[in-house]
């Protein structure tokens, strides 16, 4: 690994939460394969992915265009940076075709594959080798983060969906920006339907604090030190 590049970093201890920590109506054990929640940008990769997706698509120029627009706009104080989002990805992505997008979404999820955190995929790896489910869970857009977890294997994704008519991408977010609250709640409804004996969750901002919450072990990470979990954290429960 390039010394160069700062590892994960654990800044809050595990937060070992009782086991009703994924919202169950029935107290006591829970059934299940356990699960590992993985946020994206920032804890499975060093850097945020979008902008330089649609800097992909679309062209630098076209980008700073499209964010120096969405500045200038009247938004909502109340969740301004999904309604800035919103108009940046109305403007680069509405009206193209999905068919043409999507190669350029593949080849970039292979390219983010190659630059993934070393230490977190140690983790993922050994939440892969002792059976227990991976989900990644990311406001970033599904036209890439998909083709992003068939590569890794993850066995469900969620995250921001953009809606398709008549084979075209029309900008527009599919059922809102999975960020903060609305991705906790997506992965709770998601463990709902597939119940987990253990949760853990991994997220590096404190937006995903709602997701950390859920989880049974939260971790917080950011980018200065070795990302690692006390063994007690990791044992498995199956």
């Amino acid at each position: 690994m390039n010394s160069q590049v700062p590892p994960l970093t654990v800044i809050e201890p595990p937060q070992v939460l009782p086991a009703t920590g994924t919202g169950g109506d029935v107290p006591g054990p829970r059934r299940g394969r356990p699960a590992a929640v993985w946020d994206l940008d920032g804890t499975l990769t060093r850097t945020g992915t979008l902008l330089p997706f649609l800097r992909r698509v679309a062209g630098p120029a076209a980008v700073v265009r499209a964010m120096a627009v969405a500045a200038s706009r009247d938004l909502p104080r109340h969740g301004r940076r999904s309604a800035a989002k919103a108009l940046v990805l109305q403007q680069l992505l509405g009206g193209r075709e999905l068919g043409a997008v999507d190669p350029l979404a593949r080849d970039y999820a292979g390219r983010v594959r190659k630059t993934l955190r070393a230490d977190a995929m140690r983790l993922w790896s050994w939440h892969r080798d002792s059976g227990h489910r991976l989900v990644i869970a990311s406001a970033s857009p599904g036209i890439y983060v998909h083709h992003l977890g068939r590569l890794l294997g993850a066995d469900e994704v969620i995250c921001t969906e953009m809606a398709v008519v008549n084979g075209r991408l029309t900008g527009a977010l599919k059922g809102g920006n999975c960020r903060g609250h609305e991705k906790a709640r997506r992965v709770l409804e998601h463990l709902h339907e597939q119940p987990a004996s253990r949760v853990w969750a991994y997220a590096n901002s404190a937006v995903d604090r709602p997701l950390l919450e859920i989880a049974d072990i939260a971790v917080r990470v950011t980018t200065y030190r070795h990302l690692t979990l006390r063994r007690d954290t990791l044992r498995d429960d199956r």
